[in-house]
């Protein structure tokens, strides 16, 4: 079973919801972190020699020229995370359109290579955008990457667990969702983000040993920000501070642990390993 191993590249400051940060004439001005870890995480990856999905923000492929580029050179797949990190439900058609297309051509001019997959900013695309999904196949995007199925405060949307596909005015568009464990009744995300982080690692563990008894891939997000406990910090409602900040020294060691206990692959990979499983049960 390889897992699914992602990364949404943006930087500190583009926390969502946060009125101090939302005005992008300051974004230029401020103190970033977003190259030296981003750099730090393609140190680990190669020390394991493990390939991940690099789902990058338009802005940050814009002024940081040579980053893209060197993901790109080391072997991984690089996907868009939009332009402006707006959330999708906030966005007309023509300006999810757009700023869609903006980051793709960016993405694609710096490193020479096609963008095919797309994650929404804080998994925005919820019921009643589904319109957003007819765009990533209309702008040529081969699967989508957005859905997170279970509540949270910028997104949610119910869907099936693993790779399936959806349904849409264009043709038929792969989706590959968060991975989310239940418990009786519940669903808890436990393999990106504030989760990972908060999170005992032997209970990390113990949802991919329960996913791979299933047959699932787990999908794994992170930030450049999860790796720094030194990033600055702004002021932001207190859960909201608990979720952004809980557990950054943490995460460098649990990423090494999982990427020495289990297989990654990009979504690239496990989305054609899913398509000629597909192919093989018609034919038989």
């Amino acid at each position: 079973m390889k897992h699914i191993l992602t990364f949404d590249i943006e930087d500190w400051f583009h926390i969502i919801d946060i009125p101090g940060l939302e005005d992008v004439s300051t974004w230029d001005k401020r103190p970033s972190i977003v190259e030296d870890r981003t750099n730090l995480i393609l140190t680990i990856l190669e020390e394991f020699e493990v390939k991940a999905t690099f789902f990058i923000l338009g802005w940050i492929a814009e002024k940081y020229p040579t980053l893209s580029r060197k993901i790109a050179e080391s072997g991984h797949e690089v996907a868009s995370h939009s332009y402006w990190h707006r959330r999708v439900y906030n966005q007309s058609r023509k300006e999810f359109y757009q700023d869609l297309k903006r980051s793709i051509d960016v993405i694609q001019n710096q490193t020479g290579i096609k963008v095919k997959g797309f994650r929404a900013p804080s998994f925005s695309i919820v019921p009643g955008t589904e319109w957003a999904f007819d765009i990533i196949k209309e702008i040529g995007l081969e699967y989508d990457a957005s859905l997170f199925p279970a509540k949270r405060a910028h997104g949610g949307y119910p869907c099936a667990a693993g790779i399936h596909m959806l349904e849409t005015s264009k043709g038929s568009l792969p989706e590959l969702p968060m991975s989310i464990s239940t418990f009786g009744s519940m669903g808890f995300p436990f393999s990106g983000g504030g989760y990972l982080r908060l999170l005992p690692l032997w209970v990390i563990k113990n949802r991919f040993k329960t996913f791979e008894r299933q047959g699932l891939p787990v999908v794994v997000y992170l930030h450049p920000r999860d790796f720094a406990p030194d990033q600055p910090r702004v002021r932001m409602p207190i859960h909201r501070m608990f979720k952004s900040y809980v557990g950054l020294t943490t995460t460098e060691s649990k990423l090494k642990s999982l990427l020495a206990d289990f297989q990654f692959t990009t979504c690239e990979d496990a989305l054609s390993s899913y398509l000629e499983t597909m192919i093989e049960k018609k034919k038989n």
